[in-house]
């Protein structure tokens, strides 16, 4: 009786209590009684989460499959987007569901591929290292609250800010979990990640904001439509933060500047309206004074004689105003 219990545990990695029941139920039976210790035992856990950052506009999936009885890291898929949509994923979903939409989401637009690949490594890390006895315990008593705040403190520093998690646990047994795994799955688009429907009719529009610095510079009242101008995007909803990461308006760090070219400009009494070419379907527009300083990255070239002397004298005016005001600066 104790040699089988002792090879039932040597081949399962089974307690001896748990040996005994297995080999008791199949009648002392040492094959039966493994197969049943792969069908009765819990220890694979599954957490699947996703999370959200504010002020960078990030979005996104991990599922995390562990061996809480033998402290062993199994696997670990992670996700990091600027699309919203990735935050309307169901925890509640069987975590194979789980972790094929968030493979699929990783080849669709939006997907930040190095951050993601990063993360994915600094979670198996930190978790097999710095917070391998916290996480483990963790997950073993299905504490969610302290998982989630194990992997906020873990993503803070790359993603550079504050994380917003929600977690979901899902336990397996051995067989469950390499029935599973062990099955290839094609690289279906099963995801149901509706992308924003631009369309061709209505326009998306989309605040932007010139800028200010550079080494050309005009006032917004001489600039022309086909000038080339450095904009930010600085419109804070969802959409706007996703659609400026795929057109390389955004890095981890916040907003950078683009080049896009002017398609219109209306002057008013408010000042003067720009409207910017941003991508298919999306266009921004920024409203400023007449005599806000832009920086024009390529200007088109000034039809009829007198704007193209007008447009050469004030190119000159600026040169020289420019050594005069740092002339002033040095005398200071």
């Amino acid at each position: 009786m104790q040699e089988k219990i002792r090879i039932v545990m040597e081949e399962t990695g089974c307690d001896e209590g748990q040996a005994q029941i297995a080999l008791e139920s199949c009648n002392y039976n040492i094959s039966k009684s493994i197969t049943k210790i792969f069908d009765l035992l819990k220890d694979i856990v599954v957490v699947k989460g996703k999370f959200y950052t504010h002020g960078n506009h990030l979005y996104g999936m991990i599922m995390i499959i562990v061996d809480i009885n033998h402290r062993r890291h199994l696997r670990t898929r992670a996700l990091v987007t600027y699309n919203p949509r990735v935050y309307e994923t169901d925890l509640q979903q069987n975590w194979f569901d789980f972790d094929k939409k968030l493979y699929t989401a990783r080849l669709l637009p939006g997907s930040i591929q190095d951050m993601t690949l990063n993360i994915e490594k600094k979670i198996v890390d930190e978790i097999m290292d710095e917070y391998n006895e916290s996480f483990f315990d963790a997950v073993k008593k299905n504490n969610i609250m302290e998982v989630a705040d194990i992997l906020e403190d873990i993503l803070r520093e790359p993603l550079k800010t504050a994380v917003n998690f929600e977690i979901l646990s899902e336990e397996l047994n051995l067989t469950q979990f390499k029935k599973i795994s062990d099955r290839i799955f094609p690289p279906q688009m099963e995801f149901e990640f509706k992308e924003y429907d631009f369309g061709l009719v209505d326009l998306l529009t989309i605040d932007v904001m010139p800028v200010a610095y550079g080494d050309l510079i005009l006032h917004a009242r001489h600039l022309l439509p086909g000038d080339e101008i450095a904009v930010l995007i600085n419109d804070k909803r969802d959409i706007a933060q996703y659609l400026s990461g795929l057109i390389g308006g955004r890095n981890i760090f916040g907003a950078i500047a683009i080049p896009c070219k002017i398609h219109e400009i209306t002057h008013s009494k408010n000042g003067v309206t720009i409207t910017v070419r941003l991508a298919a379907g999306v266009i921004g527009q920024a409203t400023v004074l007449e005599n806000t300083p832009i920086k024009v990255v390529k200007w088109v070239g000034r039809s009829g004689f007198f704007n193209r002397i007008f447009f050469r004298f004030y190119l000159i005016f600026l040169k020289l105003f420019e050594k005069m005001k740092y002339r002033r600066t040095d005398a200071k």
